[in-house]
């Protein structure tokens, strides 16, 4: 593959969200590949928030998703458009998205790139899954051209949480025999930024997940094992999990919507597994283990 390049000059790109734990990765992996930072638009709500980018000759820009106004005037001059999703509920993603496409539009955007998540189907008991399916949907229909990238579900927060983990002795998602491709955020945004600067990805859909699927007692035994602490799978109920949220004090809907997502692992419907990552960027991604030691080592 190569370079994204017209007539000898790269063409603008642009990526939203661009100031979250995803986001902010693949802004840095696009200039990591050697993509020239003022040809790189950052569309934010808080442009000071990208100062440093801003130092290095990335173009910032401010960017509301609930502000149409906003999104079109920071798509001018773009080509290619990277969509991260919000955190928010289903149905205000939804909104959102609608608003982001019709700017890219509006704007002249030619492609549409979209971070997703690997199940997409009404089969899924995830919250947010209406957004999901809206959001492939409504893409692929946009008159642009497109392409979407299904995420696995990531490894950092686990990474995160080994202290809890140790001091419970277990994980408790209540995942039952379930197994789901763990990825780390980097490899995610290795990919997306590959699939932003490069051509030949256009109508093509990529899942992003880790090597292996691993089940929840899996993932006790990697941490034991890396850790030499005592982690154990007691096959967590629904409750339990519940429990554990509201101890560490999650909201009521982001504990329900993470619920969900361990329903849709306990369901199958995350047991993929896809070399989409080595396709787009030359190098497999990272094993939970392999990553889980890089980050307890560091």
């Amino acid at each position: 593959m190569v370079s994204y390049v017209t007539f000898g000059r790269y063409v603008m790109i642009a990526i939203t969200a661009a100031s979250g734990e995803l986001g902010s990765r693949t802004v840095a992996a696009v200039i990591e590949q050697g993509f020239p930072p003022d040809r790189l638009v950052v569309c934010v709500r808080t442009p000071e928030k990208m100062a440093a980018w801003a130092e290095k000759g990335v173009v910032v820009r401010p960017a509301d998703y609930e502000q149409p106004e906003t999104l079109e005037a920071a798509f001018e001059g773009v080509e290619r458009v990277l969509l991260v999703p919000s955190i928010a509920p289903s149905l205000d993603r939804v909104r959102q998205y609608e608003n982001v496409i019709e700017a890219a539009r509006q704007a002249g955007v030619g492609h549409i790139i979209h971070y997703g998540l690997v199940p997409v189907t009404v089969d899924s008991p995830f919250l947010v899954t209406p957004f999901l399916v809206y959001a492939e949907s409504a893409i692929r229909t946009s008159g642009l051209d497109w392409t979407i990238l299904r995420n696995s579900l990531y490894m950092d927060p686990i990474a995160d949480w080994v202290p809890n983990i140790i001091e419970m002795g277990t994980i408790p998602y209540p995942t039952g025999e379930g197994r789901c491709s763990y990825i780390s955020r980097d490899d995610i945004a290795r990919a997306g930024a590959a699939a932003l600067t490069t051509d030949g990805h256009e109508g093509q859909v990529y899942h992003l997940t880790g090597p292996q699927s691993l089940t929840t007692a899996d993932l006790c035994d990697v941490v034991s094992r890396i850790t030499g602490k005592p982690v154990t799978d007691r096959n967590a109920s629904d409750q339990d999990y519940i429990d554990v949220c509201m101890a560490e004090g999650e909201s009521e809907w982001l504990t329900h919507a993470l619920l969900t997502l361990y329903h849709t692992i306990r369901k199958g419907l995350l047991d993929v597994e896809s070399d989409g990552v080595e396709r787009l960027t030359g190098i497999p991604a990272e094993s939970f283990e392999s990553y889980l030691q890089s980050r307890l080592d560091s």
